[in-house]
């Protein structure tokens, strides 16, 4: 059977785990909502169909599929749902397979060659700290270099880990940045009664957003907490966000004397208004790729203390953009965090030039032409046929993308 195009949309399907409240999934969802329809046509693999972000793409009329893996790769279930997702990616003729995270970047692509898909291309978001063992780093290793036709990554750190960690040619990294929907965060004004809600009443706020997992270093934030409570009495500390270490970082929390001090709100929808109650935003994560939820404090401007790992840097613009503090490092963090407060006019001002910075350099339109842009350039290389035909006067014959008159 001949599987030809035609010059219809590209059908692109993004394999992704769940959808909870993580910047990745955020990016997915802008990445959906912004993606050209008269060229691509998308939809969704996950491998657990639930978690609050999934209500918005279904908004969207993106269809998801679930197919679920079992524990082990070698297991029943797995073999069962990998192999109807081959199946669905063959009988829907899929034109690209886009694995967004962790795992699905490691089988996604075995799974869409074997079902014939022409081009498979990676998204690198994060740093591998997933990988366990070293079976999984060679296997990863081995679809990075050999199986995926490019691998898109949102920041410099990610791109030199697939570099030099797993050998990857440079030709196949493609650094797409990273961005938000800065409007959200236009307009938002301090609310007094959701301040009130959250038990801050009009105390200065420290406050941390991110997926309540090892990676995002929580305890750290809560040394630091604590240090800064015996200097602060009027300070209070807002956790936002949810995950499986909540109740032992809640523990944790009530040891270090911080009852009353600090606040777990959980994941929240409202993230524009909520950043909006602190005055100094922290980062504690021992490793990152470019994190939302520092794009999300600077679009807000908001003063940053972070950890000075992966493309934090990067992110903010540089060394003396925010205070960066070494890893796993509470005494450092609590310095930062300090400073700022001690120094209110340092605070503005930082929080006003990331602001400006946020608008520049991290806007989501331009990242998500530039994944459509890398994904035409693949699609032109390995199936020049299937390039959507309102698109093939930007594509060269080599297959290089004409940048795009705007």
């Amino acid at each position: 059977m001949k599987r030809d195009s035609h010059g219809r949309p590209a059908r692109v399907v993004f394999w992704a785990g769940s959808f909870e409240q993580a910047g990745t999934q955020r990016f997915l969802v802008e990445l959906l909502r912004r993606l050209d329809r008269a060229a691509f046509r998308p939809t969704v693999f996950s491998v657990l169909k639930e978690g609050p972000l999934l209500s918005e793409i279904e908004r969207l009329e993106v269809p998801v599929l679930e197919f679920r893996t079992g524990r082990s790769p070698a297991s029943a279930a797995t073999l069962r749902g990998l192999t109807a997702a081959a199946a669905h990616l063959w009988r829907e003729r899929v034109d690209i397979v886009s694995p967004m995270l962790g795992i699905t970047t490691l089988f996604g692509p075995l799974v869409a060659r074997a079902a014939g898909v022409p081009v498979v291309v990676n998204h690198q978001r994060n740093l591998s700290y997933w990988i366990d063992n070293r079976l999984e780093e060679r296997a990863y290793g081995f679809v990075s270099r050999s199986v995926v036709d490019a691998v898109l990554v949102n920041s410099r750190a990610a791109g030199d880990e697939l570099a030099d960690r797993f050998r990857v040619p440079a030709r196949k990294i493609v650094d797409v940045g990273v961005g938000i929907d800065v409007r959200r965060f236009d307009g938002v004004e301090r609310d007094r009664r959701l301040a009130a809600d959250l038990g801050l009443g009009g105390a200065p706020v420290v406050g941390i957003v991110g997926k309540l997992s090892p990676v995002k270093g929580h305890e750290f934030f809560l040394e630091a907490a604590a240090a800064v409570a015996r200097e602060r009495g009027d300070v209070r500390f807002l956790v936002v966000g949810d995950g499986t270490r909540r109740a032992e970082l809640e523990g944790l929390a009530a040891a270090l004397g911080l009852s009353g001090r600090v606040v777990f709100a959980g994941a929240r929808n409202d993230v524009p208004a909520v950043l909006r109650l602190m005055d100094v935003f922290t980062l504690s994560s021992v490793s990152e790729g470019a994190p939302h939820a520092v794009m999300e404090a600077m679009a807000a401007g908001l003063p940053i203390v972070a950890t000075d790992v992966g493309g934090v840097m990067d992110v903010v613009g540089g060394p003396s953009a925010a205070v960066l503090v070494p890893p796993r490092d509470p005494s450092a963090m609590a310095r930062g965090i300090l400073r700022l407060l001690q120094d209110p006019s340092e605070a503005r001002a930082m929080g006003a030039a990331l602001g400006r910075a946020a608008r520049e350099r991290h806007d989501v339109g331009a990242v998500v032409r530039r994944v459509e842009d890398a994904f035409l350039r693949v699609l032109a290389e390995r199936a020049p046929h299937r390039v959507p035909a309102c698109r093939r006067s930007q594509v060269a014959p080599a297959g290089i993308v004409r940048e795009r008159v705007t």
